[in-house]
This record gives structure tokens, C-alpha cells and sequence, in this order.
């Protein structure tokens, strides 16, 4: 790498320059920091290759997607290599002077989809239309019903499926359990969409609940839902196996 070359001449200029030899020990102290600079930057080019519509956001948005996924990914591939990383509440308290305002409470959200999602797939492309969705609208969560739902919901300015008047609530998931729940659930069916939902945007009560003693809990909507609190619809695709996948690329998700 012409970079490599590069550092390898700053040494070799300082030795020259000094009639010196410079060891590994004399960078010692700095060692850390180098790696740690190169890895961030390694990321942030990682991203633009995997998330090449990164460059048509509005530069703050820009900059705040990038700089969340680049950390993200820091931390991923600093622990995999034993290399240093910084705490989340470094991280944070870094993002806070570009300035991408997100709170300490944000940033573990997003932390929960990377981890149980994203980065099981090596999914940056989703996982920063996932960030770009939680700066636009605030936490989201998520609904799949068939398309022919949907339209009669549009029509009807109002959605209220079966569910509700049989159950009380509109079943619902976070990012990373829908497609657990579209395979588990709608195996062999088709022409199936998913609603976004900005959570605060919901009139009905809206809160989380699993099965007692489980650690998974599901977002569950206590009422019709208004329609304006849908900030996006996008269809589910399959893979060659038939499994279903959450599509690639903002325009699905935000």
C-alpha cells in the first residue's frame, strides 16, 4: 500500500534527518493511537464501497450516518483483531462534536439492530438506512400485512386488521425481529408488505411485552393505527431459498 510506503519514508526521513534508528519501541507510546486513527479511516472507506447512496444525503446527514456506522464498525473489527476501542460513551461523547445529536439512549438502540441484525449479515447498506430512518422519525418498529390490507387501510384513512378486535393489539416488530417473525409466520404466502412506524408519531398506547420470564419482547400497538404515523412501505423479498429479507438501500426503509 502507498500509504504503508508513505510512513515507512516519514521514519526514514526522521532517521536520516537525525543520524538515528528508530525501533518498534520508540513508537511505543503511539502505537495505539496510529492503529486506532488507520482503523477508523479503513472503516469509514469500508463504507463508502457498501454504501455507495451514502454521497447523495444532505452533508449532515451525511456526516451523521457515516460517523455512527464508522464506529460501529470499529468496534466490530477492533475486538475481532484485539485492538484497542473505545467505550460507548466515548463514542458518543466523540459523535456529540461534529455535532450527530444522539443521546447515550440512542446509541444502544442502534447498537441492538446492528448487533442482532445488521451486523450478522454484514448488512451496512441496511444498517445505515436503519440509522438514516432513526435521525429522520425516532424509534421505529415494524408491521407485515398483505398488500391488499394496506390499500384497504389507505382507503379507509384508518388501519384496524383482525387482530385487534380478536387480541386488543396490532402485533409488531423491532427491526430485528422482523424477518424472524415473516419466516416463522407467512411461509408460502406472497404479496406481503411491511409498514414502518415512527413510534412517536402512534395515538394508540404502544408497549412492549413477550411471554413471561422470555427476554423478547414484542412492540404491540393497543388500538387503530393512524396512518400518519407510517413514514414508509416497502415489499418483502425473497432470497433463492424462499426465506424472506429486508430489502437494500434507504428508498425501502425510510
Amino acid at each position: 500500500m502507498d500509504l504503508l510506503k508513505d510512513l515507512s519514508k516519514i521514519k526514514t526521513a526522521v532517521e536520516h534527518a537525525l543520524g538515528i534508528g528508530l525501533t518498534d519501541e520508540d513508537f511505543a507510546d503511539g502505537r495505539e493511537e496510529i492503529e486506532h486513527i488507520f482503523l477508523h479511516e479503513a472503516c469509514h472507506a469500508a463504507i463508502a464501497h457498501c454504501v455507495p447512496w451514502i454521497h447523495a444525503l444532505e452533508e449532515s446527514e451525511h456526516t451523521a450516518v457515516d460517523e455512527l456506522m464508522a464506529r460501529y464498525l470499529e468496534k466490530e473489527i477492533a475486538e475481532s483483531g484485539g485492538l484497542f476501542v473505545h467505550s460507548a460513551k466515548e463514542f458518543v461523547r466523540e459523535l456529540q462534536r461534529y455535532p450527530v445529536d444522539i443521546t447515550m439512549e440512542d446509541y444502544r438502540h442502534l447498537s441492538t439492530a446492528w448487533e442482532e441484525y445488521f451486523w450478522l449479515r454484514q448488512d451496512l447498506a441496511g444498517m445505515a438506512a436503519y440509522i438514516l430512518t432513526f435521525l429522520r422519525h425516532g424509534q421505529v418498529i415494524y408491521h407485515i400485512l398483505p398488500k391488499a390490507d394496506w390499500e384497504e387501510a389507505e382507503s379507509a384513512g384508518v388501519y384496524k386488521p383482525a387482530s385487534l378486535a380478536k387480541e386488543g393489539f396490532i402485533h409488531c416488530s423491532a427491526v430485528h425481529q422482523v424477518i424472524p417473525v415473516a419466516n416463522d409466520y407467512y411461509e408460502g404466502k406472497a404479496d406481503l408488505c411491511v409498514l414502518c412506524i415512527a413510534s412517536k408519531k402512534i395515538i394508540a398506547e404502544m408497549r412492549y411485552e413477550g411471554p413471561t420470564g422470555e427476554k423478547c419482547r414484542f412492540p404491540h400497538i393497543f388500538g387503530e393505527l393512524n396512518l400518519d404515523a407510517v413514514v414508509a412501505v416497502f415489499n418483502l423479498v425473497k432470497d433463492e431459498d424462499g426465506k424472506f429479507l429486508l430489502p437494500m438501500g434507504p428508498s425501502a426503509l425510510i
